[in-house]
C-alpha cells in the first residue's frame, strides 16, 4: 500500500480537531480585556485617592464635663375649686307665747391665718413662682452657654475609603426653637446616604426627636425621642425600645451640639484635654461617646488655609475600632469644616469643607 501523501492525511483528520485552538485564542482575548479594564479602573482610583491622615492622637489629659439633667415639664396648673356659697339661714320661727329663749344660730367666724385657703390669684401666683423655680434648675449655668448654630449650608468633598465621590451637603435650619439638620452624601456603586435628625431645644442645647438613616438602597431606619412622661428611645430597626438620657443626640446632631457649646465658651473647650460625654443614639442603641479636643491643626482649604480645632471620640473599651473625629473652624462660627469616622469593619467615611452659603 502506498504511503498516504499529506492532503490525504489532512483530508483523513476529524473535522474537529482545529476548534481547540479557536477556543484558546478567544480565552485568551477576553482576559486580556478584562486584565485591560481593571488596570483601568485601578489607574483611575490611583489617580483620584487622597491619602489618609493616621498621625496618632496625642494624648492628653481628661477633664470631663457633666451634663445637666433637665427638668421635666412642670405640671398644668390646677383649676380654682370654686368657693362654697354659704347657704341662707333658715328664716326664724315667730316667737312662742312661752318665755323661753329663742334658738341662737352659731355661725362661723374668720378661719386663722395659719389656715386661710388661697384663692384664684393666690394660686396662680404659687404656680407661677413653682414654675419659676423648675426653669431656673434646668437653665444652663453660664459655663455651659449653648449657641446653635444659625441657618447655613455647608459643601463637602466626600470620600470613601480615600476615593473622592460625589460632593456630599450639610443642610442646617435653625428656625424658632426648632431644628432640622440634612446630610446627603453620594458613594460610588452604593448610592446615596442620607442622615436626618429634627427637633428643638432645651437646657443641655439640641433635643432631637426623630431621626433617620438611608444607606443607599437598604432599608430606611427610624429613631425616636419620645420626651413624654417615660422618656425613651424606639427603633424601628429592632422594635425595641431604650432609656432616653438626658441631652442625648443622634449620630450627626451631636456634631451642631458640640459647635453650639464651643460657640457658646470657645475658651472653655479649647482647653487640652477637655472632655464632654455624649449620650448618642444609633439605629439599634444608644451609647456614651466621651469627646475630647485634642489640639489646633491647619486644614486645607478651598481659598487657603483653615485654623481648625480638633475634636476625637476617646475609646469606649478596649478594642474599640470605631473612630470619630471632627475639625471645628473658628473662621466659619465654629463650624464643621472636616467628618471623618472610621467603622469597626475599617471603612473609612470623610467629608471635607468646600463651601459655606448663609440658606
Amino acid at each position: 500500500m502506498p504511503p498516504s501523501s499529506p492532503r490525504a492525511l489532512r483530508a483523513s483528520r476529524p473535522s474537529g480537531t482545529a476548534r481547540p485552538s479557536r477556543r484558546g485564542a478567544i480565552w485568551i482575548a477576553v482576559a486580556l480585556t478584562v486584565l485591560a479594564v481593571h488596570g483601568g479602573v485601578a489607574w483611575w482610583v490611583a489617580g483620584h485617592r487622597t491619602p489618609l491622615d493616621d498621625t496618632p492622637v496625642p494624648e492628653v489629659p481628661i477633664v470631663l464635663i457633666p451634663l445637666r439633667p433637665v427638668a421635666p415639664p412642670a405640671p398644668p396648673a390646677p383649676r380654682p375649686k370654686p368657693r362654697a356659697v354659704p347657704k341662707p339661714a333658715p328664716a326664724k320661727p315667730a316667737p312662742p307665747d312661752t318665755l323661753a329663749a329663742p334658738a341662737t344660730a352659731v355661725t362661723p367666724g374668720p378661719a386663722p391665718s395659719d389656715t386661710t385657703q388661697a384663692g384664684a390669684g393666690d394660686t396662680a401666683s404659687a404656680t407661677s413662682a413653682s414654675a419659676a423655680t423648675a426653669s431656673s434648675a434646668a437653665a444652663p449655668a453660664d459655663t455651659d452657654r449653648f449657641d446653635p448654630p444659625p441657618t447655613v449650608t455647608l459643601t463637602y468633598d466626600a470620600l470613601m475609603n480615600g476615593v473622592r465621590n460625589q460632593t456630599g451637603e450639610l443642610h442646617w435650619v435653625n428656625d424658632n426653637g426648632h431644628y432640622a439638620l440634612n446630610v446627603a452624601v453620594p458613594i460610588i456603586f452604593f448610592g446615596t446616604f442620607e442622615f436626618t435628625s429634627a427637633g428643638s431645644f432645651d437646657a443641655n442645647g439640641i433635643a432631637p426627636s426623630r431621626y433617620v438613616e438611608k444607606r443607599g438602597r437598604r432599608a430606611e431606619y427610624v429613631t425616636d425621642f419620645r420626651r413624654d412622661a417615660a422618656p425613651a428611645l424606639a427603633f424601628s430597626r429592632t422594635g425595641q425600645t431604650a432609656p432616653l438620657a438626658p441631652g442625648a443626640q443622634d449620630r450627626f446632631s451631636v456634631m451642631m451640639q458640640l459647635a453650639g457649646l464651643v460657640r457658646g465658651n470657645p475658651e472653655r473647650y479649647a482647653q487640652l484635654g477637655v472632655t464632654h460625654e455624649f449620650t448618642v443614639a444609633d439605629t439599634d442603641s444608644s451609647e456614651v461617646w466621651p469627646v475630647q479636643y485634642v489640639g489646633k491643626e491647619m486644614l486645607r482649604g478651598p481659598d487657603g488655609y483653615l485654623e481648625t480645632r480638633h475634636f476625637t471620640r476617646l475609646p469606649r473599651k478596649d478594642g474599640d475600632r470605631r473612630r470619630v473625629d471632627i475639625w471645628l473652624a473658628p473662621e466659619l462660627g465654629w463650624l464643621p469644616v472636616r467628618v471623618r469616622q472610621v467603622e469597626p469593619s475599617g471603612n473609612e467615611f470623610e467629608l471635607i469643607f468646600q463651601r459655606k452659603t448663609d440658606r
